[in-house]
């Protein structure tokens, strides 16, 4: 969903470090055994792990955190799809595709974030519209990124999978797939459950290809940084959406 590259000469764990330690102290890196992923949690740190995604150098990444507020305000912040330039990093647009929109769009196949724009005429669909609370639901939602200098921005449009089967027991589900766009790939997920009575523990995985000429290694370098950055973004808004901040 989110796919932020940044080139830097410094070293991935510094990245790491810069844009987690703000936000959560005691960032580390790395994944462990589940009790000692809940201690790591409950101390406020930040867990961010690697792995396979398959054919190629290109890696899955995964952020782990605990929010100060309760699933269901987490939900409310992942799932305000309109408002992500707001507060979500780089996001220069977002908009909720309309139902009766999307098949033109995705026959006639734009080539810029202006001429997507046009279609959707400026004016972002009711997300309300296609959510099924307590159930399943799939929504389309169009993002254009701001990246950095020399790279291209990005614009895409993904499918989104929001599941909230499991909302009384304050268990959310969010996936997307990319659907059209200027990336190669765009793919990831949203898993939020409840730590205690008022804190959550959100998992955010990222798969993406920005395309291009972007050497491999520097596409792993910018999941790497952009992770923590995500869910800082989420946990800022949820709390203070909560009255926590």
């Amino acid at each position: 969903m989110f796919s932020m590259f940044r080139v830097s000469s410094q070293p991935v764990w510094i990245l790491l470090a810069a844009a987690a330690a703000a936000i959560f102290p005691g960032f580390l890196a790395g994944a462990g055994d589940q009790d000692e992923v809940c201690n790591r949690l409950r101390a406020g740190e930040v867990i961010v792990s690697f792995n396979e995604a398959g054919r190629g150098p290109l890696k899955r990444g995964e952020v782990m955190g605990v929010i100060n507020a309760p699933p269901e305000t987490v939900w409310r912040v992942i799932t305000d799809f309109n408002n992500y330039r707001y507060f979500m990093p780089r996001t220069l647009n977002s908009m909720v595709v309309a139902a009766d929109k999307l098949p033109q769009i995705l026959q006639r196949k734009p080539d810029s974030p202006e001429a997507v724009e046009q279609m959707l005429g400026g004016a972002p669909a009711d997300h309300a519209g296609s959510r099924l609370p307590g159930g399943k639901s799939i929504s389309y939602l169009y993002s254009h990124l701001d990246f950095p200098w020399p790279c291209q921005n990005r614009w895409y449009i993904i499918k989104l999978e929001q599941d909230e089967t499991r909302a009384a027991a304050q268990f959310y589900h969010l996936s997307w797939t990319l659907a059209l766009g200027n990336l190669r790939e765009n793919r990831g997920e949203w898993i939020l459950e409840p730590f205690d009575a008022t804190h959550t523990k959100v998992t955010y995985r990222l798969l993406t290809d920005p395309g291009g000429k972007i050497p491999k290694f520097l596409i792993n370098q910018g999941t790497c940084s952009t992770l923590p950055q995500i869910i800082a973004a989420v946990k800022n808004r949820a709390e203070v959406l909560y009255g926590r901040k």
